[in-house]
């Protein structure tokens, strides 16, 4: 299982983030002492899935199913994936939390291994893999850092170098987005974190590039279609709640991200 930790006080507009979760009574013990403050504090979180596709069709599911027949055909199948199983290939599925502290996030997708056998049989099996990323909203001294409102003309232009085309207001599961349209795609991009330097702005094909979670936090398509040319992806979101308060989640990113290195 492949897992990493990235943090990240980089570019603002990753600074923004997707879906929101209730409130205050989810505090941290921990925090518990920084009083009325902290309930003011947005929190939100998000959970996504996605489809990648390559002209339309899944290419792992393809390159699994070549594979398989290639096994019976010479009749080396010992164990092939079920059906179930083979619906994971070219998906994934991703979570993300954030409050004023900063943000954590993670994506699981699937792949098929085939396993080497001494005796040539062929015994493929399903592999969830699994990023984890956490990004600080902190300076060094912990002094938080200052997040800009989006500027729209930055957004205009960049769906302008990407080809898109905006559509105009829209809604996804009570949640407000920008619907944006190319040639080959069409998204519609949270618009409820512009203050919190969450861009609208189009994203294109988000999932196509194997990015981590945290990449979802620049823009967040709350609906994505790809359509039949070129590499791309299906995007959905499937819940998202907007509210105050501190997550446990971010808490314990925060707490590991400022936990000594091992052997310091």
């Amino acid at each position: 299982m492949n897992k990493t930790i990235a943090a990240s006080a980089a570019a603002l507009c990753l600074f923004a983030s997707a879906g929101c979760h209730s409130s205050a009574a989810e505090d941290t013990a921990g925090e518990a002492g920084a009083g009325s403050a902290a309930v003011n504090r947005r929190a939100v979180h998000a959970t996504l899935r996605w489809e990648r596709l390559y002209d339309g069709k899944h290419m792992a599911r393809w390159n699994y199913a070549v594979l398989e027949e290639g096994c019976k055909a010479s009749g080396r199948l010992v164990r092939g994936l079920a059906p179930g199983e083979v619906q994971k290939l070219d998906t994934g599925a991703v979570e993300l939390w954030r409050d004023d502290r900063g943000a954590y996030g993670r994506q699981r997708t699937w792949r098929h291994v085939l396993e080497e056998r001494a005796d040539g049989g062929c015994v493929i099996r399903l592999e969830e893999q699994l990023q984890e990323e956490s990004q600080s909203f902190r300076e060094i001294d912990g002094t938080p850092m200052e997040i800009s409102p989006v500027d729209p003309s930055d957004v205009a232009l960049g769906a302008k170098l990407l080809g898109f085309t905006r559509i105009g207001e829209s809604q996804v599961k009570g949640q407000p987005c920008t619907r944006w349209r190319s040639e080959n795609h069409e998204a519609c991009v949270w618009s409820g974190g512009l203050d919190i330097g969450m861009s609208d702005g189009p994203v294109d094909s988000p999932c196509a590039g194997e990015l981590g979670p945290m990449a979802y936090l620049g823009g967040l398509p709350l609906e994505s279609r790809h359509g039949s040319q070129g590499p791309g992806c299906n995007l959905e979101l499937e819940t998202m709640t907007v509210g105050k308060g501190l997550l446990p989640e971010v808490g314990r990113a925060m707490a590991e991200l400022d936990a000594p290195a091992a052997g310091d």
